[in-house]
């Protein structure tokens, strides 16, 4: 298998980080895991990347600066927000913005990035305009989401459209921000109260009150999204909004957990 390493620098607090991302032979980008979790404050890479899906990781084996070949812990776009998200560190906000505004768009500029074009669709810059305003020890409905859907269905080949075929915001958080607690009740009473609300800002400046969901109940929300949204609602939600990622699901039903 051919690699693509590319180094890029970091600057923080006036000291240089090497980020190195592996360009796969289809156009995926994969990044160092060390070399993330150094940047975010993160001791144990090993056991942060324990902690990811098992197609959000990856090993192979790359030169070291004398040539001999070490096996190296990598991870997709997905793995690498998933440790954004759960660092407590200050710099992953700068740490995120330079990731979405800087690398990935160079990356994609050179045209090694495939031909997903350069411009960043509406639900990433949602998610990058709110996973911090969630508090800390807390999930959102788009922070697990963009992981956990729109993530994979980029792996996958697929970027969902900014609007639906009538022109309208396409928006999967919404679908699922509402059945989730309504399921939550039903399977799990015990954890129905355990949320509090932040505001979510919306592309045209707007904020909306939006639920956040203490992080004991996340094994239940993965639950919900990967064994009922998914195989439940996700056909008829994308069935007049979206078409095409019809395709995808059954290879979404597949891809995440059966390893």
């Amino acid at each position: 298998m051919a690699l693509q390493l590319q180094i890029f620098e970091y600057e923080e607090d006036e000291r240089l980080s090497n980020v190195r991302t592996i360009i796969m032979e289809d156009g995926e980008v994969w990044w160092v895991a060390k070399d993330v979790c150094e940047v975010l404050g993160i001791s144990n890479h090993r056991n942060a990347v324990s902690r990811l899906d098992n197609d959000e990781k990856d090993e192979v084996d790359l030169a070291d600066s004398i040539g001999r070949l070490q096996k190296m812990v990598i991870i997709n776009e997905p793995g690498m927000y998933s440790l954004i998200i759960r660092s407590d560190k200050p710099e992953a906000k700068r740490f995120k913005r330079w990731i979405t505004h800087e690398v990935i768009p160079q990356i994609r500029k050179t045209g090694s990035y495939g031909l997903r074009g350069a411009g960043i669709p509406i639900f990433v810059r949602r998610f990058n305009d709110n996973w911090d305003r969630v508090d800390k020890g807390y999930f959102s409905v788009i922070n697990e989401l963009f992981i956990r859907v729109y993530g994979k269905l980029e792996q996958l080949g697929y970027v969902l459209p900014d609007k639906t075929r009538k022109g309208v915001e396409l928006r999967p958080d919404v679908s699922v921000g509402k059945l989730f607690p309504k399921w939550l009740e039903a399977r799990h009473p015990q954890f129905a109260g355990a949320f509090k609300h932040y505001n979510h800002r919306l592309p045209d400046g707007m904020e909306v009150r939006a639920r956040q969901y203490a992080n004991i109940v996340l094994p239940e929300f993965i639950e919900y999204v990967e064994t009922v949204w998914i195989t439940q609602h996700a056909e008829n939600y994308f069935k007049e909004r979206d078409p095409k990622a019809l395709n995808y699901l059954p290879k979404l039903l597949s891809s995440p957990s059966e390893d």
